[in-house]
């Protein structure tokens, strides 16, 4: 049982990611021959990106905790320096987002979603280094003025392209991670008023942020060929899909009515091909993968850890939970991809880094190195005993 948090972790990764990459094929047969390409090719690449990610996740998973402590600084403060990058003649938009970058010999890469483990790991080194003991009331305000800077910096960057969705998930990273902390309430009142003011200030100067609020609200008022277009497809993807999906590979909604099934549609389109059972089982395997770092938190003995998992769960869940209540009109549209299910390279690599870093605590819950030393010796007595079983029999 020492393992269960670590196997459960990653089998619920790896299958959900299994799901993805069946999902983003099948939307790149279309999408690849509408543009003159060869679908083979153009997956094979993003199978480069989850290949690096794997890779990712399993260094990650081998880091000492210390290790990760030395971390924070450098990922968060490279992210935020390429996240500067949008503003320059780099910088590439897409839907009035300008939170893209372009990569000579890649394509183009998304800086933000390297802030969220940059924040989730620098969340955990602040307070635990500082909130942990009562410093933080005893330090200089200039010392916390500068604890303070390089986040706020990274998430005035992202939402200066414009990409607000990501900016409510930093922003449920931080309330998560301070929650596993155990701040006090008037932090998240703070917190919480603070970015209540920013989604309405930004939604109310935004023409398209407004108008995605009202198709939300009247959904049949709108005109389904114009703004209500993407919604109405999403849902007629899922009605379509009944119990048990049209089938791996023959979504109706992906020949150019869902202009976003590869990505933040991925869903409808998953739902549809493989029915409720399909889409049942996604969450179901969000479920489990938030119970295991539920698990990593509850069994671990160090306050970095917790915080760092708990922002890595609010986040990864709770962009989960969003994508798939904007898929079936329960929030309105936010633009943010379903994790590990949704095509995006950097979306991709970011998560599954994340999920390397809780595994590496899971790797250090009580009992758990003990049972990894021992599993190799088991293994090889086992064969031990097959091999001599063989030579009698012979």
């Amino acid at each position: 049982m020492s393992l269960l948090s670590f196997y459960a972790l990653l089998l619920a990764t790896v299958l959900l990611l299994t799901l993805g990459l069946m999902t983003v094929f099948s939307v790149q047969q279309v999408v690849s021959a509408a543009r003159g390409r060869d679908a083979v090719v153009d997956f094979s690449k993003y199978l480069i990106f989850a290949g690096v990610g794997l890779i990712g996740m399993w260094g990650m998973s081998l880091l000492s905790e210390r290790a990760l402590r030395y971390l924070a600084i450098p990922v968060l403060m490279g992210a935020t320096a390429l996240q500067s990058l949008v503003f320059t003649p780099l910088g590439t938009c897409t839907g009035g987002n300008c939170n893209w970058v372009e990569v000579p010999g890649i394509g183009t890469a998304q800086p933000s979603e390297f802030i969220k483990v940059g924040l989730s790991l620098y969340t955990g080194l602040i307070i635990a280094r500082w909130f942990a003991e009562g410093r933080w009331q005893r330090l200089h305000w200039l010392v916390k003025t500068t604890a303070a800077l390089l986040p706020a910096a990274a998430i005035a960057l992202v939402m200066g392209g414009g990409d607000l969705g990501t900016v409510i998930i930093l922003g449920i990273l931080l309330a998560g991670a301070g929650w596993m902390a155990g701040l006090a309430k008037r932090w998240f009142v703070t917190l919480g008023t603070a970015g209540a003011a920013l989604f309405i200030f930004a939604s109310v100067i935004s023409l398209n942020r407004r108008t995605r609020i009202l198709v939300w609200l009247h959904p049949d008022r709108d005109d389904p060929l114009d703004i209500g277009y993407q919604p109405k497809h999403a849902r007629w993807a899922l009605a379509t899909g009944g119990w048990q999906g049209v089938g791996p590979g023959s979504s109706r909604q992906k020949w150019g009515y869902l202009t976003q099934a590869e990505s933040d549609y991925a869903y409808a389109v998953l739902g549809e091909e493989l029915g409720l059972a399909g889409a049942l089982l996604v969450i179901i395997l969000f479920a489990v993968l938030g119970w295991a770092l539920a698990r990593i938190i509850r069994r671990s003995n160090s306050l970095y850890a917790s915080v760092v998992v708990g922002g890595i769960m609010v986040w990864i869940i709770g962009q989960a939970i969003i994508n798939m209540a904007v898929v079936t009109n329960l929030l309105p549209v936010l633009g943010v991809p379903l994790p590990l299910i949704s095509q995006g390279g950097s979306a991709l690599i970011s998560v599954l880094l994340a999920i390397g870093i809780a595994l590496s605590f899971a790797r250090r819950e009580p009992g758990a190195q003990q049972a990894l030393r021992s599993r190799p010796g088991a293994v090889r007595r086992t064969l031990a005993v097959i091999s001599t079983r063989r030579r009698n029999r012979a």
